[in-house]
C-alpha cells in the first residue's frame, strides 16, 4: 500500500482530502511547508526528511495568466522561479538573463495527475498584481500555460529528491490582475474540495 505525504501551505487547502483519506483509511501524513516562498524555503530540509519513501501530494492553489472563469485544477510540468519585478522588466536575475527552473517527470510517471492539464508555475515571492511578460521571456514561456505559486520553486527540489513519486495538484482560483485576491477567496474552497474528489476518484 501506499504511503501518502500531503504538502500545502496552509491546512484550508487540504482539509477535504485530509477528510476523505481518514474515511479511506489512506496511510498518509501531512507537512505544511508555510505561506510564501521564503518560509517554504527555511521548511525544506524538514520537507526532504518527512517525504523520505513517500508518495507526495503537494496542494495548493494558483493564478493564471490566461482569461479565467470559473476555477479548474491543473498539474505541472516545470517549476520556474520568476519575480514578479523580473517578469515585468524591472530587474533581472542572477546570472543575468538566466531561468531558473525544475523540470518535472512525464506524465506517465504519474499515477494520479497524468490527465491534468501540464503548466509552467512561475514562482515569485508575492502576489502578482500585474500580468505581463518581457519580450525576451515570451520566447521561452507561453503566458497562457502558466500559472502563478508562491511555495513550490522553494521545496521542489528536496520533495524530488527524497520521494519515492510527487504529484502535483494546484486549483486556478484567479486571474493574475489586480482582482487576483477577491477571487481566490470566492474560489480557494471550491478548489479544496475539486481536489478531494479528483484524488479520491484516482486512488
Amino acid at each position: 500500500m501506499k504511503k501518502f505525504l500531503i504538502v500545502s501551505a496552509a491546512p484550508f487547502e487540504i482539509a477535504p482530502l485530509v477528510q476523505r483519506f481518514e474515511m479511506k483509511r489512506v496511510d498518509f501524513k501531512v507537512a505544511e511547508c508555510g505561506i510564501g516562498a521564503i518560509t517554504a524555503a527555511t521548511k525544506a530540509d524538514e520537507l526532504r526528511i518527512a517525504a523520505s519513501g513517500r508518495h507526495v501530494l503537494f496542494v495548493g492553489t494558483s493564478g493564471t495568466f490566461a482569461p479565467f472563469t470559473v476555477p479548474s485544477l491543473c498539474t505541472a510540468s516545470r517549476i520556474v522561479w520568476l519575480p514578479t519585478c523580473e517578469r515585468l522588466g524591472l530587474g533581472y536575475g542572477i546570472p543575468r538573463g538566466t531561468l531558473h527552473e525544475v523540470r518535472l517527470p512525464p506524465a506517465q510517471t504519474r499515477s494520479l495527475t497524468a490527465d491534468l492539464p501540464e503548466m509552467t508555475v512561475v514562482c515569485s515571492p508575492s502576489i502578482s498584481l500585474e500580468a505581463g511578460f518581457t519580450d525576451d521571456l515570451l520566447k521561452v514561456l507561453d503566458p497562457s500555460l502558466c500559472v502563478e505559486n508562491l511555495e513550490l520553486f522553494s521545496c521542489i527540489k528536496p520533495l524530488l529528491d527524497s520521494a519515492d513519486r510527487v504529484e502535483i495538484v494546484l486549483g486556478i482560483t484567479n486571474q493574475i490582475g489586480p482582482d487576483a485576491h477577491e477571487q481566490w477567496l470566492k474560489f480557494h474552497k471550491d478548489v479544496a474540495e475539486m481536489t478531494a474528489d479528483y484524488i479520491e476518484e484516482k486512488l
